[in-house]
């Protein structure tokens, strides 16, 4: 089925229709669809998660039982710090520290402890 078409420069345009329920396809059952390797499983995931799944609070060294991360937006922000969990983080050049869930209540309560006590 076709439509004349009157065009710009006045030549006349003969434009094709066709119903899609008027085409007829064949079901492709042996057809190779395009997949992505896998490679998600040889990574070795990040730095972060081999942190936290080491089972070690960074702070007072502390082993098993649950682990939170502690996270600033910038350095900068603690690039003045006076305390030691700062000084840590900024002599790791890191903005997470991996802590156990009662360092990290201290921490965020202000009443985390020098760790050189921790450590006696």
């Amino acid at each position: 089925m076709a439509v004349r078409v009157q065009g710009k420069e006045g030549k006349t345009k003969e434009v094709k229709l066709f119903c899609p329920k008027d085409v007829k396809r064949e079901a492709i059952f042996d057809a190779k669809v395009d997949r992505p390797p896998l490679t998600f499983q040889y990574t070795s995931g990040s730095e972060l998660l081999q942190r936290k799944n080491a089972n070690k609070c960074e702070y007072c060294e502390r082993e098993g039982g649950y682990f939170e991360i502690h996270h600033v937006k910038k350095l900068a922000n603690i690039k003045e710090g006076t305390q030691t969990w700062q000084r840590l983080m900024m002599a790791r050049k890191r903005k997470t520290l991996v802590l156990c869930v009662e360092c990290h209540d201290k921490l965020h309560a202000g009443t985390l402890p020098d760790v050189r006590h921790l450590l006696k």
